[in-house]
């Protein structure tokens, strides 16, 4: 371990992990206060997987996005105490395959685990030379390692997270502005232990769940291009979400204009960067609800959804005033006690 120092990650990685990831952390060790526990991260990485140079690699880790959504049970032969802890390595080996099977691009991320029955807040010399061990692996599909470390029973909320980097002497923590709990579907049924739907790639703050691939988008650069610029503009807004639905790639959810009124935004990609076959659908709630759909080249395009719902919103706004004033009526005539019209 001579040499070996924890450094802090650079602030524009980002891991995402999602809310049904976190409920299950908490949950595991709720339920077994006497013994360790754990698990393996699966998901899906944005970035640059592999380098030849660990300078490459360190260059990766400021564009690095680790999306984490599930993680595999330690097994039914898993050994736990109240100071050891180590799955059932062929059960998970056999329960990864099986959703490889199912989603070709998944990767094991990583892993976690607890400390709660001692609470030491810290990785253990034999935690950390076994996560070396692991990200410099051949046969390590990456060249990255995501562990958590689980100290005492507020579980995910208290945990500590950890990068390590193929080559790398040194290991990183993760600060807050490194991780994102996202919001979207809960994670797959099965084995994997997850609570039902879809499994998916949760995007940025509560962007919501896109897989990594989707024919026609992530398998070309300009879609991969365009993908990257919408999470970046999905960053910026609390209540949208991306998600697939039959192989078509959305964004949805809610803004707020004004500061005051709900506007439901829905933005259909089209089924590649190269038809006009996407969809915009935007929503204004209140007193009188304006639903506006526009198909061809642009209706696809979030960039310009989201220039539109200014003008929409305004628009809805203005027909609700304008039907508020009609039912209140024209003002009287002749004073306060005078004829009306």
């Amino acid at each position: 371990m001579f040499g070996t120092a924890r450094k802090k990650c650079p602030a524009t990685l980002r891991v995402f992990v999602g809310p049904g990831v976190t409920r299950r952390f908490t949950q595991e060790i709720l339920g077994n206060p006497e013994v360790e526990v754990g698990g393996k991260y699966v998901g899906f990485i944005r970035g640059t997987k592999r380098a030849e140079r660990l300078d490459e690699r360190q260059e990766a880790m400021e564009r690095l996005e680790l999306h984490v959504v599930d993680y595999i049970d330690d097994g039914p032969r898993a050994d736990r105490t109240a100071t050891f802890h180590r799955g059932d390595t062929e059960f998970q080996i056999q329960e990864f395959r099986r959703l490889e099977k199912r989603y070709p691009e998944i990767e094991h991320l990583g892993s976690w685990h607890s400390h709660h029955p001692n609470q030491l807040r810290s990785l253990s010399p034999g935690d950390i030379e076994g996560y070396r061990e692991t990200v410099n692996a051949q046969g390590h599909n990456h060249d990255f390692f995501f562990a958590s470390l689980g100290t005492d029973s507020r579980g995910f909320a208290s945990a500590r997270h950890f990068l390590f980097v193929r080559g790398d002497k040194h290991y990183y923590e993760l600060a807050p502005e490194n991780l994102i709990v996202a919001d979207g579907p809960p994670a797959p049924t099965g084995p994997a232990g997850g609570a039902g739907g879809t499994l998916a790639v949760p995007g940025p703050a509560a962007q919501g769940n896109a897989p990594l691939s989707v024919p026609g988008w992530t398998d070309s650069p300009q879609g991969q291009e365009r993908l990257a610029r919408d999470r970046d503009l999905i960053a910026k807004y609390g209540g949208l979400r991306h998600v697939v639905r039959s192989d078509r790639i959305a964004v949805t959810g809610q803004v707020v204009w004004a500061g005051r009124v709900p506007v439901t935004l829905h933005v259909l990609y089209p089924t590649s960067t190269h038809t006009t076959d996407g969809l915009l659908k935007v929503t204004v709630a209140g007193g009188q609800t304006l639903e506006v759909s526009l198909t061809g080249d642009r209706s696809g395009d979030l960039a310009f959804a989201l220039e539109a719902v200014e003008s929409i919103a305004r628009c809805a706004a203005d027909l609700h005033h304008r039907a508020q004033h009609r039912r209140a009526g024209p003002p009287a005539r002749g004073g306060q006690n005078g004829p009306r019209p």
